[in-house]
């Protein structure tokens, strides 16, 4: 019992973490080369994809139970633990109350040992997850069971949802 309170002071500490962070910063913009990229199928090798779009994509076209909010690239570095030298665009999206794990990570990569670099983080991300949500919520573990994480050269993918079958249509 004293360590679910625990628990749940250290996801009450977080979120409120979390929301003040994201109430602090301010959005970046994506590039001008990488709003004209195709999107359809983002792992698609030799194609240049716009992953602010594919992961716009996923946002809108996934139910979310929580609400999901964008972080800069500092809030990326310090929530996902990903530094901004790893890649040269990025968009990700998390749960902003802290009640899911529900997530939304696309990163165009420096390069291939980059992208590794990124996909190792993602992981470490996920079983962090399931860390906090194993007592915490339970019923949110299956979507941290089997995340979408999808490498394709120097792009890198991971969606934590309820429709892991529409986040794989969508990535490609």
């Amino acid at each position: 019992m004293k360590m679910k309170k625990t628990l749940c002071a250290l996801l009450a500490v977080m979120s409120l973490c979390t929301a003040a962070l994201a109430g602090c910063g301010g959005s970046e913009e994506s590039s001008a080369a990488n709003s004209t990229a195709e999107t359809t199928s983002a792992a698609e090798e030799n194609t240049t994809v716009d992953v602010t779009a594919v992961a716009d994509k996923l946002k809108s076209e996934i139910t979310y139970d929580d609400e999901i909010i964008e972080l800069d690239s500092a809030k990326i570095e310090k929530i996902v633990g990903i530094s901004a030298d790893l890649y040269t665009t990025a968009k990700v999206y998390v749960g902003s109350s802290g009640a899911t794990p529900e997530e939304i990570d696309c990163f165009e990569a420096k390069d291939e040992a980059s992208a590794a670099e990124i996909k190792t983080a993602l992981e470490n991300r996920v079983e962090s997850q399931k860390a906090v949500f194993e007592n915490y919520k339970p019923e949110q573990m299956p979507k941290l069971e089997e995340p979408v994480i999808v490498v394709n050269g120097n792009y890198v993918y991971m969606c934590v949802s309820g429709d892991n079958d529409k986040a794989k249509e969508i990535i490609g």
